[in-house]
């Protein structure tokens, strides 16, 4: 047995001078975050649940540009609006809705790009009994 580890995120979050404003860095890049208005931050730049919901279309963005693409075809273009929906009273997340523009397919290949995506994404595979995600793929035509 292994007691091998690799490190796979590598991540520094520090406060700022602006009371709930937080800066949180990683190799190449920096990210501000604050907390919401409901705990006292500054509810302007993205929020934790922005972050984590994120990191969830960043996934999807990059599972359905490549996954059943032809060898030698081009990547596909794909879009996505992301939102949580939750009604006003409750202390859970919500639900999350991802309108998904993919350029190129037709539903059936869209509903297997879902399908791979649900299956590969450890993000998604974490989070998916406390935050449901509903995919609403579009694939009419060309994205502009």
């Amino acid at each position: 047995m292994s007691d091998k580890v690799t490190v796979i995120s590598n991540l520094h979050g520090r406060t700022t001078d602006i009371r709930g404003r937080y800066t949180i860095a990683g190799p190449g890049f920096e990210i501000v975050s604050d907390g919401s208005l409901r705990s006292g931050g500054p509810g302007e730049e993205a929020s934790s649940l922005d972050l984590l919901v994120a990191s969830l279309v960043s996934c999807a963005l990059n599972a359905f540009r490549h996954d059943f693409v032809e060898s030698g075809q081009p990547e596909r273009q794909v879009e996505i609006f992301a939102r949580i929906e939750r009604k006003a009273e409750g202390d859970y997340l919500g639900t999350l809705v991802m309108e998904c523009f993919i350029d190129g397919v037709d539903h059936v290949t869209a509903d297997e790009l879902v399908a791979e995506y649900k299956k590969r994404c450890r993000i998604y595979n974490a989070l998916k009994e406390s935050l449901p995600v509903v995919f609403v793929p579009h694939t009419s035509g060309s994205l502009g």
